[in-house]
């Protein structure tokens, strides 16, 4: 959860190059670095990421890589194998002003797929879609970020990203099952891609998404514990899902109608067993800004629970 006063938690800092480099004050710094450009008026960009969730801070990370669009039609790509390395990185520009998108580990090894198309505008960042290789795969978090930054003759600016999630996530529980039951889990309108440049947009939705097979917990309850997939698909109000109850040889489904999943965001349904009728209807209540317990309608939910 995030801390009482609700800011942001910084991980990355550019320590000792901003100590370096402190003593120069706003002096010219190609004096000290020849211009790439030309003789152009030339500043500096240093990349400074911070997490939008507190609970993230200690998320392992392997990928970063940053795409840097602005003055004069410069489009710049650079690939990072560590926040650390991001934040040693100190790129020359020339004076102006300039956007940024960062993606973290959305790597193809982890099952990611990022694209990217130029737009007819020059100087604006590249049209960036992402999808998964596997829409069931279940990858690992990953994160994306943008900002603006105006590069100065002779100074160096701080690039900040904010680090947003871009996976949903979900945790299902069903109490009271017999021995031998057994549950699969599939979604659908689920998004085939999300536009980064464009969060709020994505395509259409797979028809299904297997989410997997339940697990029988220490608690004797069956858990789909802690699935990724992408979010509900752009112009969609609810999101389908489908459970398949196996159990004495009979065969049984449930339709699931519940709320959007938002990019970003933790679900959490419990259900009994008793209760899997063919038809779910279930609402959404807010426990912070980043997780959403469902439940079904007449349902009273304590969250302190």
């Amino acid at each position: 959860m995030k801390n009482d006063n609700d800011m942001k938690a910084k991980i990355l800092t550019i320590l000792t190059l901003l100590i370096l480099l402190a003593s120069c004050g706003k002096e010219r710094r190609h004096e000290y670095w020849d211009s790439e450009y030309g003789g152009k008026p030339i500043g500096y960009l240093a990349f400074e990421l911070y997490w939008d969730e507190f609970d993230d801070i200690q998320s392992p990370i392997d990928n970063v890589q940053i795409t840097v669009s602005g003055a004069d039609g410069i489009l710049k790509h650079y690939n990072f194998n560590t926040p650390a390395e991001a934040a040693d990185a100190l790129q020359q520009f020339p004076e102006g002003n300039y956007r940024l998108l960062v993606t973290v580990d959305m790597a193809e090894k982890d099952g990611y797929i990022v694209s990217q198309v130029a737009t007819a505008n020059s100087g604006t960042l590249p049209q960036t879609t992402v999808s998964l290789k596997d829409p069931s795969s279940s990858p690992r978090q990953s994160w994306f970020g943008i900002t603006d930054a105006t590069v100065k003759d002779g100074e160096i600016t701080i690039a900040r990203f904010e680090l947003k999630r871009l996976m949903s996530m979900i945790t299902i529980i069903v109490n009271g099952a017999p021995n031998g039951a057994s549950i699969i889990a599939t979604a659908s309108k689920v998004a085939q891609s999300v536009e980064l440049t464009a969060p709020q947009n994505s395509t259409a939705y797979h028809d299904a998404v297997a989410l997997g097979a339940f697990q029988k917990s220490a608690d004797d309850a069956l858990h789909l514990d802690n699935r990724t997939l992408l979010p509900t698909a752009s112009g969609y109000e609810r999101t389908i899902i489908t459970l398949t109850t196996i159990y004495n040889g009979a065969t049984q489904q449930s339709i699931i109608d519940a709320p959007l999943m938002e990019r970003g965001r933790y679900y959490v349904l419990n259900l009994d067993y008793n209760g899997l009728t063919s038809y779910i209807h279930i609402s959404g209540i807010d426990i912070n800004a980043w997780q959403q317990n469902w439940t079904v309608d007449g349902e009273i939910l304590n969250p302190d629970e």
